[in-house]
């Protein structure tokens, strides 16, 4: 389910040092779950494909936050995913210090994990990779990879960008930043784009909204995605969207439990 692998790259995204440090902001992430359902679209295609949870929990040194998907019944015959991406990240800059994604997508069964080590503005991440197909042996690879800079994961750059004060930032602002993805540094440019309404079950939100673009090695690696972030104090994003070779995929929030 082409849609549904979009919208985790999506939901599942600090900044580069040209960021002024006012920037950040001290902010103390509430343990949550937040809801989330995923639309494909395509022509008159319009269509409920999954189903998301993000969820952060926490102790006094870390972050634990965790993103869970799945496929709708009838896109289960069609293509059946159930992904769950992990990520512990240090208080209070969100910075991932372990990260592992475990996919189901049809026939073939995934499981990456990296390490992450940080010496002053060197990264280095120790990736773990596991491929299976149609219920065969698992073969693994190991892969070391570099960076220099705020690196982050697919899910914990979400975390970071919720703590960014952008009251002062002007629309058009662009934020580089290094992602450890599989066996892959990628580099990830956030566009500040402004303020922007969004109406969600007939509630209205204020939100930021951001622009993202992947590229490595100077090439694009995916078509930009969009997310909103609520303004208010939760910054819980509320709408993300993403350009498919064929079609768009939409994720709505439809709901929060604060956990006790």
């Amino acid at each position: 389910m082409i849609g549904l692998k979009g919208c985790l790259r999506i939901l599942a995204l600090a900044l580069s040092l040209n960021v002024a440090s006012s920037a950040m902001a001290v902010v103390e992430l509430p343990d949550e779950d937040l809801n989330y359902v995923i639309l494909y679209k395509w022509g008159i295609i319009n269509k409920e494909a999954a189903t998301a949870v993000l969820s952060l929990r926490s102790d006094a040194d870390n972050y634990y936050a965790q993103l869970a998907a799945k496929t709708v019944p009838w896109a289960d015959k069609v293509f059946m995913v159930r992904d769950t991406l992990k990520s512990v990240m240090m208080r209070p800059s969100c910075m991932p210090t372990v990260y592992k994604k475990i996919t189901h997508e049809g026939a073939q069964y995934n499981y990456d994990v990296v390490t992450y080590l940080r010496n002053g503005n060197e990264v280095t991440g120790d990736a773990l990779r596991e491929r299976s197909r149609n219920g065969g042996p698992i073969v693994r690879s190991d892969t070391v990879l570099h960076a220099t800079g705020l690196t982050v994961d697919m899910l914990s750059v979400f975390y970071y960008l919720r703590t960014v004060d952008f009251v002062d930032m002007k629309p058009g602002t662009t934020m580089n930043l290094n992602v450890f993805s599989g066996r892959n540094v990628e580099q990830l440019c956030v566009r500040y784009c402004g303020i922007e309404d969004v109406n969600l079950n007939g509630r209205r939100w204020q939100t930021y909204r951001l622009s993202f673009t992947f590229t490595m090695r100077g090439k694009t690696t995916s078509d930009a995605m969009d997310t909103w972030i609520s303004t208010d104090a939760s910054r819980i994003p509320v709408k993300l969207e993403g350009q498919l070779p064929l079609g768009k995929v939409h994720a709505f929030f439809t709901g929060a439990t604060k956990v006790q």
